[in-house]
């Protein structure tokens, strides 16, 4: 998803892992019914709104934008 238009998205915080999912939603909606669907027995999360300072997609950016080392 592009942040360049949109400042406000949201991930699914899954409470075994400690940074937030990579994957950003438009709405709080979207996030919660991706969760439902990936969400194993057991597992629990929380829906966190960011905005245009979200580290995880600064993060994931710059991923994709380095190069791999041979």
């Amino acid at each position: 998803m592009d942040r360049k238009d949109r400042s406000v998205h949201y991930h699914i915080r899954w409470a075994q892992i400690p940074l937030l999912d990579y994957e950003s939603f438009n709405t709080r909606v979207e996030a919660e019914a991706a969760a439902q669907v990936l969400e194993r027995q057991g597992e629990k999360h929380t829906i966190e709104e960011q905005g245009d300072g979200c580290q995880r997609c600064r993060d994931v950016a710059k991923l994709k934008f380095t190069p791999l080392r041979t």
